[in-house]
């Protein structure tokens, strides 16, 4: 039997840098590392996707934008733009509210794998 020498190549010496160490610490990194999810990635994408097209629709309701066609184009993008942030912020909410799914889904696996 061949004894493993410390000094061999497939165990790391404690001088080389750890995987965590070479990551940058920076902001985002830190949020996505404390998330572990996609669904607040989609709830921001949402908020902030409501936020532009009611704000494109202001604008446009404001009249600072000039020609009127221009105006009414943007404000039919905007308006479906908005609604559809709202659906996927009501998607993602019923989603991470949604405590029974995790049990729904691991009886309903249960169920596929008996048969």
């Amino acid at each position: 039997m061949k004894n493993k020498n410390p000094k061999d190549d497939s165990f790391p010496s404690s001088e080389s840098p750890n995987i965590k160490d070479s990551i940058q610490n920076s902001v985002i990194s830190h949020y996505v590392e404390q998330t572990h999810s996609l669904s607040t990635f989609y709830m921001i994408a949402a908020i902030s996707q409501i936020v532009l097209g009611l704000t494109i629709v202001t604008v446009s309701v404001l009249g600072l934008i000039q020609p009127q066609w221009l105006a009414t184009v943007l404000i039919m993008i905007a308006s479906v733009t908005t609604m559809i942030g709202l659906y996927l912020l009501y998607i993602t909410a019923a989603k991470r509210n949604n405590h029974n799914s995790l049990l729904r889904n691991a009886m309903q696996r249960i169920m596929q794998h008996k048969n």
